[in-house]
């Protein structure tokens, strides 16, 4: 009697569970809802079943109620949706993937503004499909073959044919240049410190100089060399008026004025002394062929 208390005990706890596991299927399938039903015809319809939310501009207006594959490979969906909303008669409908496991839904997205709805039983048109996961994994994987090309041309120009050496040589090269640059700055600052040290003490040289002279020696040497200057320009103006004097006493003699002036320009006076020195030449001559003719001398 008690093993079979058992066995009705287990087969009323699996039927239980049956019934509680059908009831869930049949609500989240929109089982306890109530609506009016639209259809759509897709291509693709990866992940999609009844139950899976209908949304219109992205909020749930209801379920897809359920999910045909005909012979020609494509799919009857149908829809069901809250008596509620109208869903205008311009929308189109299409596959859109939600989450991260799979899940699908069908997203109703009006082209615009519109006061014509769909009727029960209408037919939505089919937009443009969203991108599933599997695109999304073609093109991980496609980028993922890229990447693998990238690390082989990486491994190819850099390793095997000892880029990574250059680059280390390279780099070496530079921190050796870095240094040497470094110790040539260091060089130059010393240059210039010397230099600055030597330029100091030739200023403080230069400034002991010039106080060690007297000021009034200095002073006694500058008044004398200004009275020296007072005096030679009055000697160039004298120089200046002589020369002025000398050059009117010239042209005046050009001109022939004043005696000596005669005597250059008269022709008539240089022609009496001509003339007189000629008959001086003459006298002289017989003077000396008949001294005894001007020469009377008796001696007793």
């Amino acid at each position: 009697m008690k093993r079979r208390d058992e066995v009705l005990v287990g087969v009323f706890l699996s039927a239980a569970l049956a019934i509680l596991l059908l009831g869930t299927l049949w609500l989240v399938r929109g089982g306890l809802s109530s609506g009016y039903p639209l259809y759509s015809k897709f291509a693709w319809g990866q992940n999609l079943k009844p139950g899976q939310p209908l949304l219109l501009a992205g909020v749930n207006v209801g379920a897809v109620a359920d999910v045909q594959l005909r012979d020609d490979g494509f799919l009857d969906v149908f829809l069901r949706v809250n008596n509620d909303v109208k869903v205008p008669k311009n929308s189109v409908a299409s596959v859109k993937p939600i989450g991260i496991f799979g899940d699908a839904a069908i997203a109703l997205t009006p082209k615009g503004p519109s006061k014509i709805y769909f009727q029960p039983g209408d037919t939505v048109p089919v937009g443009a499909g969203e991108t599933d996961i599997q695109a999304i994994e073609n093109k991980v994987d496609s980028i993922a073959g890229t990447v693998n090309v990238m690390v082989r041309t990486l491994n190819a120009e850099l390793v095997a044919s000892g880029g990574l050496r250059d680059i280390r040589r390279s780099m070496a090269n530079a921190a050796a240049l870095s240094a040497n640059a470094a110790q040539l700055s260091a060089q130059l600052n010393a240059i210039a410190a010397e230099q600055n040290r030597n330029l100091t003490a030739t200023m403080a040289s230069f400034r002991r100089a010039a106080s060690a002279v007297d000021s009034a020696k200095i002073d006694s040497t500058m008044k004398n060399f200004q009275t020296s200057s007072a005096s030679l320009t009055r000697i160039a103006e004298n120089l200046d008026q002589t020369s002025k004097r000398a050059d009117n006493l010239v042209a005046g003699i050009e001109r022939g004025d004043g005696n000596a002036g005669k005597l250059l320009k008269d022709t008539l006076l240089y022609r009496d002394l001509r003339g007189l020195v000629t008959q001086a030449d003459s006298v002289l001559a017989d003077l000396k062929k008949n001294p005894r003719k001007y020469i009377n001398l008796k001696i007793f």
